[in-house]
């Protein structure tokens, strides 16, 4: 009996011994599992590892599929094509046996990007969140979230994670725009629809590019070469910083020399700060992508009248960490502040005649700022008969604190995005990929041009896939409106991506109406998700709609006016509102442009300016925060567009 519990023993260390050395017996890639949705139409590829030199059997909707496994554990069958169906279980059978459950065939999309595709359900999405999150019950929609992983090289797997069902619990760490996407198509459909979602915020189109594309791009083949592919060098800079991230935050709230200085005293001297005139933004004080504190000072004075009153201050403030004195006491303090606070000041601190209003602010990536264009910052009473304007000149030193780390930026190198996060999951089987990114690029836009329609081919080379669906997201307007026409790079990437539609089976969602002025993430995604739809309907089901706003396609000279004609035009050409059509603007030979005045005639724009009587040249919505409200009767807006060729100012 003992030797036969011995020998047991030894046979269970070989086994255990075994299994560590080389591998489980049988193991998916980390993309399959419980839930998840099989592409319909195709040969869809299933695969993992096996024991070397193995056959592997994939039993799913009545089919099975086999394959055997190389000299390195590698499988793959591709099973026969499926039509819409389930929920079904799928069994891998080899030396052991795994069972998926709850599969179903649809439709599944790559939602890939950065931070306004990664924006999740539950970080708002408008006045109508919480209705939107309580409504979404919708077990055929399923999602997966790719871990957010970084390499310097291909991974061959990622760490397993679960397809969700959409529910009210579980749709609040969905993609929003993938999200009002796939409830869309689920809807229209009448289909399963399952979403892939690897997006990252703050990320350039060459993170998520393979080295290998990327080197075939002229301002990237030194980049590429010298590229250090030492794996465990990687991660411990990764390591490092994060580490330095999280140091960074701390240091930020602990820094105390502004506060022993008492720069928020009436008494401090702030005369040598730097003066600038409300609204001020990180950007226009020259602290465009700082990272760290900033102290900001205004003097104004309290009329006699507010004596024994309590007022309250009212202030749009985007920031990290604010924190708010009045002549050398805290008022109040916010945690990532992105729309107008308000604090109460209690009679017992207001002081007739000279006061001092001190900010604090702790704030990243130089997005930040006090006060918007259209906007107040002011001093009320409680019965409003008291107002005290803020505008004006401010102060603003970033010197008095400690210096912070700068971005890290581990995940925008190139290509570790495709690496870590689209390489693995490659082959599963996709409809298509939406896409919105661009604004990380915009100071390149040119390049972009180029770049862009590259990583599209890039993936469906990757794919296999032939022309597969590419549909994008136009970058949304931003920032203030200029008062008068100028270059921007926003409008170059705009155009950049406009100009990918040459590309087969790509199609564009403008958003040129829907962003907001003070916000790079416009919560309207429910739009934008919509546009994507149309477009989908046009590109990857082939159906004859109108899902684009009038695109410009030619122009005719008449004597000092210019005839513009349109494609998309639909049910015809509108003015939103019924108002003036505005957004146009027009130049000379000498390239300088002015607004212009556009009228509709029939399905054309006719465009003039007294102040050009010989035009040659026309924009539309030129700008990063454009007037432009020309639509067809579908209600979609015209994209931005240029007439000229003339140089850019990223090119």
């Amino acid at each position: 009996m003992r030797m036969e519990m011995k020998r047991n023993l030894i046979t269970l260390f070989f086994l255990l011994t075994f299994n560590t050395i080389f591998g489980q017996n049988l193991r998916l890639s980390g993309i399959f599992g419980d839930g998840m949705v099989i592409q319909q139409g195709i040969n869809a590829p299933v695969w993992g590892i096996a024991m070397p030199n193995t056959n592997v059997k994939v039993e799913f909707a009545g089919f099975i599929t086999s394959a055997k496994a190389g000299d390195d554990g590698k499988w793959m069958v591709r099973m026969p094509i499926l039509d819409y169906g389930g929920p079904f279980e799928m069994k891998v059978f080899s030396r052991d046996t795994i069972v998926l459950k709850d599969v179903v065939v649809g439709e599944v999309w790559l939602a890939s990007g950065q931070s306004n595709m990664e924006w999740r359900v539950g970080a708002g999405v408008g006045s109508n969140t919480e209705k939107e999150i309580a409504g979404a019950d919708f077990p055929n929609i399923r999602y997966y979230n790719v871990p957010r992983k970084t390499s310097c090289v291909p991974l061959a797997d990622i760490e397993k994670q679960s397809w969700n069902r959409i529910s009210p619990s579980s749709v609040k760490d969905l993609s929003a725009v993938a999200y009002f996407f796939a409830k869309e198509l689920c809807l229209d459909k009448k289909i399963a629809v399952g979403i892939i979602n690897s997006s990252w915020g703050a990320t350039s189109v060459e993170a998520w590019m393979s080295a290998e594309m990327l080197a075939t791009h002229p301002d990237f083949i030194d980049k590429i070469s010298q590229m250090n592919r030492d794996q465990k060098a990687w991660d411990l800079f990764v390591k490092n910083s994060i580490k330095t991230d999280h140091e960074r935050d701390s240091l930020a709230r602990l820094a105390q020399e502004g506060i022993k200085t008492k720069v928020y005293a009436p008494e401090y001297n702030d005369a040598a700060w730097k003066k600038s005139n409300y609204p001020v933004s990180l950007e226009s004080i020259g602290l465009g992508g700082y990272w760290g504190l900033v102290w900001f000072r205004k003097n104004f004075e309290i009329p006699k009248e507010a004596r024994g009153k309590n007022l309250k201050l009212q202030l749009t403030i985007m920031a990290k960490d604010v924190i708010i004195y009045l002549n050398g006491s805290e008022i109040g303090r916010t945690a990532n502040p992105s729309k107008q606070v308000e604090y109460i000041i209690p009679k017992r601190l207001v002081k007739i005649g000279k006061n001092v209003l001190a900010i604090r602010m702790y704030e990243n990536w130089g997005y930040a700022w006090i006060g918007t264009s259209d906007s107040k910052a002011e001093i009320i009473s409680e019965d409003q008969k008291i107002e005290i304007p803020l505008d004006g000149e401010w102060s603003s030193n970033n010197t008095l604190e400690p210096a912070l780390a700068q971005w890290q930026g581990y995940f925008n190198y190139n290509t570790v995005q495709y690496n870590g996060r689209i390489a693995p999951i490659i082959p599963y089987g996709i409809k298509g990929v939406i896409w919105y990114q661009g604004e990380n690029n915009a100071g390149k836009a040119y390049q972009y041009r180029t770049l862009f329609p590259m990583m599209i081919e890039d993936w469906r080379i990757r794919w296999g896939n032939g022309y597969m669906p590419f549909l994008f997201v136009q970058l949304a307007n931003y920032k203030a409106k200029k008062a008068e026409p100028s270059d921007d790079n926003w409008a170059e990437l705009r155009e950049a991506q406009a100009l990918t539609l040459k590309i087969p089976n790509t199609g564009m969602a403008c958003a040129i109406d829907i962003g907001e002025a003070n916000d790079i993430h416009p919560k309207n995604k429910l739009d934008v998700g919509k546009r994507l739809y149309l477009a989908a309907r046009k590109v990857a089901y082939h159906e004859d709609i109108i899902y684009s706003g009038p695109v410009y396609e030619s122009m005719k000279m008449e004597g000092g006016k210019i005839r513009l004609k349109f494609t998309s035009v639909g049910g015809g050409l509108v003015v939103k509102d019924n108002g003036i059509l505005k957004g146009f603007s027009i130049s000379g030979s000498d390239h300088k442009f002015h607004w212009a005045e556009a009228i509709v005639e029939g399905n054309e724009v006719v465009i003039s300016s007294l102040k050009e009587p010989s035009p040659v040249a026309v924009r539309y919505s030129w700008e990063i925060n454009p007037y432009g409200n020309l639509y067809n009767k579908e209600g979609l807006p015209a994209p931005p567009f240029r007439t000229d060729n003339w140089k850019g100012i990223t090119e």
